[in-house]
């Protein structure tokens, strides 16, 4: 792919991962590269070290923007433990995610809005789309719920109950994976993005079913095997956004810990 003199928005850039794709970008002399990464000081902080390592870039060559790409705009730059518990922000975010999907929802999310200020021809996205969902653990927020319920048995608390319930809501993993890449692609498809390449890995380095998960509580871990599968679902979508009539080209790289070969579906006629 011809990246001279293109805009470059690389996603998760203040990564390892990221960082190393900006590195190799700088051969290939796009107009600029955009790098983001959830947190300012990160973002900049890349950036900064980028600049240093190659200063015969221009001033604005590498330039940062942070923020959740999972949220509206609206909220990026909010902790979702804090959007979460926060009954506003919470029902924000659940009608994000499940109502029906409208050109306002579209324009009022972090990723439209992202897309709309840069334009990139390209974009490498080198978030860990599956962790970010995954770790949000649904089966916690289900064991709350369920606790609650138990409650309310011995005496009403309905405002507790509800609260539990809207959080649940809130991490159910599938409508947040199918809202993410719906709204990639209209943002990208809105904007002429030419190219999405995205990195990325199930994470369990082929451990197999009977995996620990941090502290090595039960096996296999719900929360790792979450993982894996949400990693193969977003696969699975972005095999059918590369397969759509006039789309973008659309690549999946995956990297450590998968054995997958890369795949790549080009535009219908390409």
């Amino acid at each position: 792919m011809d990246i001279k003199d293109r805009t470059v928005l690389v996603l998760g850039g203040g990564g390892l991962v990221g960082s190393a794709i900006c590195r190799k970008l700088v051969d290939e002399r796009p107009k600029r590269i955009i790098l983001t990464s959830l947190l300012r000081s990160e973002a900049e902080e890349a950036v900064r070290e980028l600049r240093e390592e190659f200063p015969r870039t221009p001033n604005q060559f590498f330039v940062p923007w942070w923020g959740n790409i999972f949220v509206r705009h609206e909220l990026k730059d909010i902790r979702r433990d804090e959007i979460i518990n926060d009954p506003a922000s919470r029902e924000m975010l659940i009608d994000d995610t499940l109502a029906e999907l409208t050109e306002r929802t579209l324009r009022r999310s972090s990723i439209f809005r992202l897309i709309e200020r840069f334009k990139p021809a390209i974009i490498v996205d080198c978030i860990n789309s599956a962790t970010a969902i995954a770790y949000q653990d649904i089966f916690q927020s289900a064991r709350r719920v369920r606790q609650q319920i138990k409650r309310n048995k011995r005496s009403d608390n309905s405002a507790a109950l509800r609260s539990a319930t809207e959080q649940l809501l809130c991490t159910l993993y599938t409508p947040q994976l199918i809202r993410h890449v719906q709204l990639l692609y209209r943002s990208m498809q809105t904007f002429r993005t030419t190219i999405y390449v995205k990195i990325g890995t199930s994470g369990t380095g082929g451990m197999g079913l009977n995996i620990p998960y941090t502290h090595s509580e039960e096996r296999p871990s719900s929360v790792l095997l979450s993982k894996s599968a949400v990693a193969g679902a977003h696969t699975l979508l972005l095999f059918l956004m590369g397969r759509t009539p006039d789309a973008l080209r659309t690549a999946k790289s995956n990297g450590a810990g998968n054995r997958s070969n890369s795949s790549i579906a080009r535009r219908a006629g390409e």
